[in-house]
């Protein structure tokens, strides 16, 4: 026969079910509370933060996740992870996922492990992450914080390229320096071997002598040209500043070559605009120019066009003079237009200078304070271009 609680006793076990049953609410409760300033903390994370199970399937983000890879929250819920990677990095991103829970671990940011992201427009980003485990009822997540490095990685490739830069500097200023004391040993002893030449040459007693101190006579003319152009781009140069008017000094630069425009037929077109003041030094300038004028020539041997502009040009807000000169020679081809400045460096196969001419007036234009550029297409010729700060606007 079934035995009934007393009244009593079911009074008790009422009271002890609703206790049971507040405590549950309370708990309840405290767990919404916990968990709602949970996912506050984690929507004021300053950095995208990812939630990642065993099977890399995400299962809780930020909005800033969210907003660094262009999606919203849910479109990322429950996704496998290598949605947000390159397809090229998800190979051997799964294996790191499965190695990582193989062996959970705090990893910290700044490991020098760089991964890409691929956002919703298809653009890929370098980004750094930190990693953390997190014990959770349904197991281990791998807890992600994920930082956009463009930027610092942008500032980290300019600092090397500038370490390059100068290391390539000093380089150059090392082999000029030996270069420059090379070509002072050399030039006395050159000087005497043309100078025995030459009266080889007014003693010679056949045809075939007077040839051969002819070819030594040539030669060593050309090696003191050398010579003349390793000490001009190796010195030190003190530029005595004075101000200037551009259009007497490109006049002075191209009455030098007189003579060559008319061996050559060459015509000369002069095109300048206003009164055009640089502060410069002006023998400095007019031998930068002198080179560029007789580079244009050299590209230029079956005749041509020479036109040297002024006007003026804006750069980066500021006013600069401009002179142009143009060739309508040979022209440059493309590959090569990035190492016409480089010391010996010469796009034509027969030698007619040292190839020194280009880096001498780049080395001067700069040293004066002003901006040298090169554009040519082959076969259709070349402008240089100078730039030196408009004194007239200062």
């Amino acid at each position: 026969m079934e035995q009934y609680k007393p009244r009593e006793e079911l009074e008790k076990d009422l009271a002890e079910m609703r206790q049971r049953s507040l405590e549950l609410e309370q708990c309840h409760a405290e767990f919404l509370n916990v968990q709602k300033r949970y996912e506050q903390l984690l929507q004021s994370a300053p950095d995208a933060m990812v939630f990642v199970s065993r099977d890399a399937k995400i299962v809780l983000l930020n909005a800033q996740l969210a907003a660094l890879f262009g999606y919203t929250e849910e479109d990322l819920i429950g996704r496998d992870l290598d949605f947000l990677i390159p397809e090229r990095y998800r190979g051997r991103h799964r294996d790191n996922v499965a190695h990582y829970f193989e062996q959970p671990r705090v990893r910290p940011m700044g490991t020098n492990l760089t991964i890409y992201g691929l956002k919703k427009d298809g653009s890929e980003f370098p980004a750094d992450i930190s990693l953390s485990p997190l014990e959770t009822e349904g197991g281990i997540v791998a807890v992600g914080a994920i930082r956009d490095i463009t930027e610092r990685k942008r500032t980290e490739d300019e600092k090397q390229r500038l370490r390059e830069q100068l290391a390539e500097v000093e380089k150059l200023s090392a082999l000029g320096r030996i270069a420059a004391n090379v070509a002072d040993e050399i030039r006395n002893p050159l000087t005497a071997v043309g100078g025995f030449a030459r009266r080889l040459q007014k003693i010679a007693d056949s045809d075939k002598e007077r040839k051969y101190a002819e070819y030594i006579i040539t030669e060593v003319n050309r090696l003191e040209g050398i010579l003349r152009d390793v000490l001009a781009f190796s010195r030190t140069r003190s530029p005595l500043m004075e101000d200037h008017d551009i259009r007497g000094i490109l006049d002075e630069a191209l009455k030098t070559g007189e003579e060559r425009y008319r061996q050559q037929a060459i015509t000369v077109k002069k095109n300048y605009g206003e009164a055009a003041v640089i502060r410069a030094d002006k023998e400095q300038i007019r031998e930068a120019i002198g080179r560029i004028i007789a580079n244009a020539l050299d590209a230029m041997p079956q005749g041509g066009s020479l036109s040297v502009t002024t006007d003026r040009e804006m750069v980066n807000g500021a006013p600069y003079i401009r002179i142009r000169i143009l060739d309508t020679g040979e022209g440059i081809p493309a590959e090569k237009i990035e190492k016409v400045f480089e010391p010996f460096f010469s796009t034509r196969t027969a030698r007619t200078g040292t190839g020194l001419g280009l880096p001498i007036a780049k080395s001067i234009v700069e040293e004066e304070g002003g901006i040298i550029r090169i554009e040519s297409t082959a076969e259709t010729g070349t402008t240089v271009t100078l730039l030196f700060p408009d004194l007239k606007s200062s």
